[in-house]
């Protein structure tokens, strides 16, 4: 880190060289602040002129608008630092001290500005004659500010000292601003650009936080502010100006260099590919000189082929094909006997043979190991015993070098006795002879083989010798080819067969919802839609799926109009919808992620879309979002609540003490202690108000753990409609309670739950202010899905569907007098119990808010 950072300045030798510099400097700080002062102000004008002169003239070429835009700045800058100059050594102005200390604040503000506004434009273009006047306008009106006395009228320390002490807040503030926004747009700069940058960034703060402790009495430290200043600006001089002309493509073109980086790997990938292809076309060449040359062989074998061809289309099985390959095989090339081994899990045993006899056949069933027998072979390597000496090439011990195999790993000799005899040259093959003894002299075995798969065997045996050529051979492995092809047709039609019923149970017992969209219209659906949207008909258009929520329509309407033009690539959204659940007009919000892209259906192209039930997912994340938030909240609110608990505290004791003094003053007429001593009631009531309200937050803020007991619920129900009696008879409003008799006992915390009543009546009771005519309350207790149900309803104005979720977030509210606060706190409650507190719609037409509890179980207690 240290050597990036010397190097950042400009190396050892730049670092050496700034000692003296500084010790100048100290030297004449000691002399007086004036001339290290402003020989910093010199330095720093002159790069900042020098910036935007090189930026200015390169703007048509620049890449990076962040570099022109801070040129513009620095001008500007510079402009208001040489005023500052001149008026701190009284060239300019009455009142030096002032005026100077309100150009360079004017400066700093300009500069902390710029740096923030700068990142932004890494990635965006400016009109320079715009921003440049945009710049001389802003210079101007601070210039304004500072010659019409505004400026200086909040400078003033006497009345004022307050702006200079948020001045410097703001400036640490941008500083710290300016440096976060540059390191999120570092991947746009060249590594030793940003990190002079940066550490430019640095000393502007520092030498900013210097100057105003030295202007508050700590005048040592104007040497530091000058210093760091000076170092800002020289890292500005080597990011901008010295890497803008020694290496103008790190700074003024880097795009370009990464482009020109780009075109040049993109050549080299180019001419690998060239000479691939190169590679590629001299394959295919030899391959068509070989074509030529087995052309003429083909056409001799043009009519079996043919015939061979007709048959493997007319046969409706494996072993219809093989009956009739025998026949044919045994007539074109006259060989005695003939037969065909398919394979059967690791064995290959015959299916069809034409005049093989029938002990060879059986015997010859097994050409893999046929059980312990082993013998050690050269380089300490063990054989297993065959039955057959062909049997060799099953496992792919074909060996290209040895006589009896061939390229394509056929086994074939033409004399077997002659092979046995020479046990030297066969003695890594253990066999048993079997060919032998059945007097076969010319025996062949080719392989059908479908990629790396071997399917089977066309296997011939003769009685004479040397009945096989090298060209009947290579004749019968392209009959072989043959017959592998349509073995492998067969076997991928009974694969297609079970891959269409697999992936048609897939589809169809999928738990999401699946669709193919064709011009907006559902052209195919599978029963997970059903049970997310209901039955839908056949060509229902995609937007009629179902009641989409209010704040997610215009991303539904992106997805359809994705959908209907079918566009490549897929898109994905989260959308909420509303539908119908249980009880009429109850409804219920799902969140259902949806995803689309395009396909190739029944020859046209259509749209695939999947739909996801997370609504179980969306309601975790709530919950845990919610807790977050409260946790925060709560924190929050005690400290703001303490806060004010302590200055309450002493304006309650000042309120008692006024209140005794009013009694006790002498000399006031009776009218006049009366009204004093109404004022003094009515500031002891607001201290009492607010008092209320901070217990109130303070209760919030705090877990409150349920003192649980068995709780007859029907009890508290109807304790907490006598305590609200009063209020509800002076509303006006008609109460209907059913209550279920019998109704088994909870497990909860009776004071907390008649809480919770309270506050939904309380609410109901404030939803029916306005309505005119009939006011009606409900207030119900049923059992339901083996828990205890309490419905509160009213036939007011009821809660919008979008809004359902909503009002339970803390500080949520939708009455201008209202604090949001008890519907998040009941939510709590109920939550804590392990019960759920939602809000839906009623037969009335309004709100109706739905408690569920949890049956008491066995071994709970208070």
């Amino acid at each position: 880190m240290t050597g990036r950072l010397i190097s950042a300045l400009g190396g050892p030798w730049a670092v050496l060289l700034g000692l003296p510099v500084i010790a100048l400097l100290y030297l004449m700080h000691l002399r007086g602040p004036d001339l290290p002062h402003n020989l910093a102000e010199l330095f720093s004008v002159v790069v900042a002129f020098g910036v935007f002169m090189l930026t200015w003239n390169a703007r048509r070429f620049l890449d990076n608008h962040f570099f022109l835009f801070l040129g513009i700045a620095y001008l500007f800058v510079g402009i208001i630092d040489s005023l500052h100059a001149l008026a701190f050594d009284g060239w300019i102005g009455g009142r030096k001290a002032q005026l100077g200390e309100q150009l360079w604040y004017a400066a700093r503000y300009l500069q902390g500005v710029s740096l923030v506004i700068a990142p932004w434009l890494t990635v965006r273009k400016i009109r320079p004659g715009v921003t440049l006047a945009s710049f001389f306008i802003a210079t101007a009106f601070l210039m304004m500010t500072i010659s019409g006395g505004t400026f200086q009228g909040w400078y003033d320390r006497e009345t004022h000292a307050w702006f200079m002490n948020v001045s410097d807040f703001c400036l640490f503030g941008l500083g710290v601003a300016a440096f976060a926004m540059l390191r999120r747009a570092r991947e746009h700069f060249d590594g030793q650009v940003f990190l002079r940058l940066a550490l430019s960034i640095v000393f502007v703060v520092v030498s900013e936080v210097s100057e105003g402790l030295g202007r508050r009495g700590f005048e040592s430290l104007y040497l530091f502010g000058d210093l760091f200043q000076t170092l800002s600006y020289y890292l500005v001089y080597k990011a901008v100006i010295e890497t803008g002309l020694l290496r103008p493509y790190d700074l003024l073109f880097r795009n370009l260099k990464r482009s020109e980086e780009v075109a040049r790997a993109a050549r080299t990938g180019l001419e690998a590919r060239a000479d691939e292809w190169t590679a590629e076309l001299r394959g295919v060449n030899e391959l068509l000189s070989r074509e030529l040359v087995e052309r003429k062989i083909a056409e001799q074998e043009r009519e079996m082929m043919i015939e061979l061809l007709r048959m493997i289309n007319r046969a409706k099985s494996i072993r219809e094909l093989a009956t009739g390959l025998m026949t044919l095989l045994r007539e074109r090339t006259g060989c005695e006997s003939v037969g065909v081994r398919y394979r059967a899990g690791s064995e290959y045993p015959f299916i069809e043979t034409n005049r093989f006899p029938d002990e060879y056949a059986h015997a010859g069933s097994f050409v893999c190991p046929a059980g312990g027998e082993k013998e050690a072979a050269a380089a300490d390597r063990v054989i297993p015993t065959r039955e057959c000496l062909c049997g060799a090439i099953v496992p792919g011990e074909a060996d290209e070098s040895f006589p009896v195999f061939t390229g394509e790993r056929t086994f074939w000799t033409n004399s077997i006795s002659a092979l046995l005899a020479e046990r030297g040259g066969v003695r890594r093959l253990v066999v048993r002879d079997q060919c032998k003894r059945e007097e076969f002299e010319s025996l062949a075995l080719i392989p059908l083989r479908s990629g790396e798969t071997t399917l089977g065997f066309l296997q011939f045996g003769d009685r004479r010798k040397a009945f096989f050529t090298h060209e009947l051979i290579a004749k019968l492995e392209r009959v072989a080819d043959h017959v592998a092809v349509a073995l492998a047709q067969h076997l991928a039609k009974e694969a297609l067969r079970e891959s269409e019923d697999r992936f048609r149970s897939l589809v169809e017992n999928a738990p999401v919802g699946i669709l193919i969209v064709r011009e907006g219209r559902i052209l195919f659906r599978n029963p997970g839609l059903a049970r997310l949207f209901g039955e839908i008909p056949d060509g229902a258009r995609f937007r009629d799926l179902g009641s989409v929520h209010p704040e997610d329509r215009e991303r539904f309407e992106r997805l359809c109009e994705a959908i209907e033009q079918a566009n490549p690539g897929w898109k994905a959204t989260e959308l909420r919808f509303t539908m119908d659940e249980g009880d009429p007009g109850r409804h219920a919000m799902r969140w259902v992620y949806c995803q689309g892209g395009q396909i190739e259906f029944r020859g046209r192209t259509a749209a695939l879309v999947v739909l996801d039930d997370m609504t179980r997912m969306k309601d975790l994340e709530q919950i845990v979002s919610a807790r977050e938030k409260l946790s925060i909240i709560g924190q929050m609110a005690a400290g703001i609540a303490h806060e004010i608990r302590n200055p309450l505290s002493g304006i309650n004791i000042n309120v008692s003490t006024l209140e005794h003094v009013v009694r006790n003053l002498e000399g006031v007429s009776p009218e006049e202690r009366g009204k004093l001593g109404e004022i003094v009631s009515q500031a002891k009531a607001a201290s009492d108000k607010i008092a209320t309200v901070i217990r109130r937050v303070m209760d919030f803020s705090k877990p409150v753990p349920p003192k649980l007991d068995r709780v007859d619920v029907n009890q508290v129900i109807r304790e907490a409609l006598e305590f609200s009696s009063a209020t509800l008879r002076k509303s006006g409003i008609e109460v209907e309670i059913s209550l279920l008799p019998g109704l088994p006992k909870c497990t909860a915390d009776p004071r907390l739950l008649e809480q919770v009543l309270l506050n939904l009546i309380t609410n109901a009771v404030q939803a029916l202010e306005n309505v005119e005519g009939r006011k009606r309350l409900g207030v119900a207790s049923v059992l339901e899905a083996g828990a205890v149900l309490l419905r509160v309803f009213d036939n007011g104005p009821g809660v919008p569907v979008h809004l359902r979720e909503k009002i339970f977030d803390p500080f949520y509210t939708t009455r201008k007098t209202g604090h949001g606060i008890g519907l998040s706190f009941s939510h709590r409650i109920i939550e804590n119990h392990g019960g759920t507190l939602s809000a839906s719609v009623n037969d009335w037409g309004g709100a109706e808010f739905r408690i569920t509890l949890p049956l008491e179980t066995e071994g709970s207690g208070a």
